[in-house]
């Protein structure tokens, strides 16, 4: 595809025109309106495109699922929808608030948000797979100056992490980029590190302080800016206005900083620590259970767009236990599920369209993790490969339960990322997560090659 432009126009027409879209973000895959009026949407419209692998509706969101280009159809439909329906707040119009809506909320924020971060922790975790990979061959020793260094290159995005959500949510948030991450600065400001390493109390005109480091950490970041763009948007709608862009911030940081410190810090701090007790008292008493749903569940969770809301989960396992032992575990099993999918119906089907489309569904899968394709363009389409996932990632999910499989690096689960199964340790884990995976992949070919599909179904979409 490479004209941009006017696949965009055929989406915003599909979706039901310019005046129809609130709000427009995007993920690996899919662009995810928000719409005023889903009843104006013509979906057999959208679907017929040539370049729209699906559709689904979830969270409250219009999501057209249209591949590896999605960043470039983005950019495009953006252009065209920029300052149409800027004076209307994402979905104020003619929205339902059930309690759909309210789910939706933070599903479509932590979406938005971790979407343009995705490229760091991807790169992070990919270095950091190829460091482990030297020590474990004796080429890097961990105790000596280089060995210190590319670990704190390695680290850098998870200790920083707080300014890059922050970056990332004021943009969706509109609000001011640079007073956000100067609050998350507060927050990692040497001396505040230095006070919660001292142990002691920590007061703010003698209020109680959460004695706490916010390296590596996601929901302090996201709630303090959301905070942020409502006084800001209130403030902005005073006469304070009318000293600019400048000045007008000044009250803006001095109601926050304290905020930040006594209230929305501490508030995303707690709730990550409930989420690390949660995910430690499952890892100790019922770990196969849990590792079992979310690997058989996670057809639902991709399908529904909602699955990047267990991201703060992972990121408290990596942080608490130094591993994630489910979420992580659970792409995986669904991403090489897709792969078996995939090739299934290169090599059985006779049509030579489903062909083409299953051999380049296959590739961003193996070489990037990207499900999409393969799960909207073929799964669903064509109905019976998604029994056969379900199959598959439930026999994968049980073995890397019982196996222990553990992922030591957050990167998309691809053929070139396995390293991030290697244990810096040295156990047997990489070896168990192979056969998960070959098990996952073996079982899904099979189911998909028995149940087999009708070709008719992807024809007639």
């Amino acid at each position: 595809m490479t004209d941009y432009g006017t696949f965009a126009d055929q989406i915003i027409e599909g979706v039901g025109g310019i005046q129809n879209i609130s709000n427009v973000t995007h993920c690996f895959s899919r662009l995810r309106f928000t719409l005023k009026d889903q009843s104006l949407v013509d979906e057999a419209a959208l679907k017929s495109l040539d370049g729209v692998a699906g559709t689904v509706i979830a969270a409250g969101q219009y999501q057209v699922v249209v591949g590896n280009e999605v960043a470039s159809v983005f950019k495009e439909v953006s252009a065209r929808i920029t300052g149409a329906n800027s004076s209307e707040e994402p979905g104020s119009a003619g929205t339902k608030k059930g309690i759909g809506y309210w789910i939706g909320i933070p599903l479509n924020t932590m979406s938005a948000t971790i979407t343009p971060i995705l490229p760091g922790l991807v790169v992070t975790g990919l270095f950091k797979a190829i460091v482990s990979i030297l020590t474990l061959a004796g080429i890097v020793d961990t105790a000596s100056q280089t060995g210190q260094l590319l670990n704190a290159i390695g680290d850098a995005f998870f200790y920083f992490m707080p300014f890059i959500v922050a970056w990332s949510a004021s943009i969706h948030f509109q609000c001011n980029s640079v007073i956000s991450m100067m609050l998350m600065g507060i927050l990692m400001h040497p001396t505040f590190s230095g006070l919660v390493e001292e142990g002691g109390a920590i007061a703010l005109f003698g209020l109680p302080v959460h004695a706490i480091s916010y390296s590596a950490s996601l929901l302090p970041a996201l709630i303090t800016v959301w905070v942020q763009s409502k006084i800001e948007h209130a403030i902005m709608s005073t006469p304070v206005a009318k000293l600019g862009q400048l000045l007008s911030q000044l009250p803006v940081f001095i109601i926050m900083a304290p905020l930040t410190l006594l209230v929305t810090g501490p508030v995303g701090s707690i709730i990550g620590e409930v989420i690390a007790s949660a995910m430690l008292t499952l890892y100790n008493d019922f770990y196969v259970i849990g590792v079992f749903a979310v690997c058989a569940l996670m057809p639902i969770f991709i399908l529904t767009g909602s699955h990047w809301i267990f991201m703060p989960t992972a990121l408290s396992n990596l942080e608490t236990m130094g591993f994630d032992p489910f979420l992580w575990v659970g792409f995986a099993v669904i991403n090489f599920s897709q792969l078996a999918v995939a090739l299934a119906i290169f090599f059985k089907a006779k049509n030579r369209d489903i062909k083409s489309f299953a051999g380049s569904a296959a590739l961003p899968i193996a070489t990037a993790g990207i499900t999409e394709p393969c799960m909207y363009g073929l799964t669903l389409k064509l109905k019976r490969p998604l029994v056969a996932t379900f199959i598959g990632c439930a026999a994968g999910g049980i073995f890397c339960a019982f196996a222990h499989v553990k992922v030591y690096e957050l990167v998309t689960v691809s053929l070139l990322s396995l390293p991030q199964f290697i244990d810096p340790t040295g156990s047997n884990n990489f070896v168990m997560a192979i056969i998960g995976m070959a098990i996952t992949f073996a079982v899904t070919f099979a189911a998909t090659w028995i149940l087999g599909f009708d070709e008719k179904d992807f024809e007639e979409e």
